[in-house]
């Protein structure tokens, strides 16, 4: 093996650098889970991305690589690289978006539709509330445009429709509330609902807030493991104030519940 790659550094010596380079590079991220890097999804995307982004330019611009196809037509190489490097920060995205955006299976005590008819015989609109927090969702998560540029150029839309999630979260009874959280993708919901650079636009952190802080007393040990489980797909270092969420969680829940917690928790497997 030794002698192969040390045929092919001779052969491609300015190729094979870069590359073993890269590869240093992508052991230390993969090996350094405690990096600040690790701390939000949002900053593993930007180093996937940054990293394609490296990796087609020496596959495409390296005068020993065997597609150089950039050094006879510059343009070409470089809308080879855009694409490379757009196809990874894309791909990323969806696969988290897919994990985050699961709803967990859980034993409930009450069925769905059992507590479904419950709410429609009070009169509650849950399954409109769901419908409009999914809506709004859908316009805060756009496919093709990162977040961070959609929550520049879009910001007082954005804002707006976190503010419709929050109010729907604040307004809701609590059955509805119970209902909602877990019938919704609450992972994906604490994703996609940022802190924004204005006061008053700390939405994340207000909807966290609010569920495992100001409404942790209505909220079932279900929808507990539910929040406890969004957070932890969030990441707990992506804001200062989760530890004491996940900690406020735990310490209102008390006797079987808190029995009845640690099992759904260790039940719902592998977040």
């Amino acid at each position: 093996a030794l002698l192969t790659f040390l045929a092919i550094f001779s052969m491609a010596p300015i190729c094979c650098s870069c590359i073993v380079s890269l590869l240093y590079t992508l052991y230390l991220f993969i090996a350094n889970e405690e990096s600040g890097v690790h701390h939000a999804q949002e900053f593993e995307n930007r180093f996937w991305t940054i990293f394609t982004a490296l990796l087609s330019t020496v596959m495409f611009f390296a005068k020993d690589s065997p597609i150089a196809f950039g050094i006879w037509n510059p343009s070409l190489g470089f809308l080879g690289v855009v694409v490379a490097s757009y196809g990874m920060h894309i791909w990323d995205r969806h696969i988290h978006r897919q994990e985050i955006g699961r709803v967990i299976g859980l034993r409930r005590p009450i069925s769905t539709a059992q507590s479904l008819v419950q709410l429609k015989a009070m009169g509650v609109p849950v399954e409109d509330q769901l419908a409009q927090i999914n809506s709004c969702l859908a316009d805060i998560d756009q496919l093709l445009i990162p977040s961070t540029i959609n929550n520049i150029i879009n910001e007082r839309f954005i804002l707006r429709k976190e503010r419709e999630i929050i109010t729907i979260f604040e307004e809701a009874g609590s059955r509805a509330l119970n209902y909602i959280i877990q019938h919704c993708r609450l992972g994906l919901l604490f994703y996609k609902v940022k802190d924004h650079r204005n006061f008053t636009g700390q939405h994340r952190t207000e909807l966290i807030e609010l569920l495992a802080v100001a409404r942790i007393s209505v909220l079932t040990v279900v929808s507990r493991v539910i929040v406890l489980h969004a957070l932890q797909m969030m990441k707990i270092p992506a804001n200062i104030r989760a530890e004491y969420w996940v900690r406020n969680i735990l310490l209102n829940t008390h006797q079987d519940d808190l029995s009845e917690l640690k099992t759904l928790t260790d039940s719902k497997g592998c977040f």
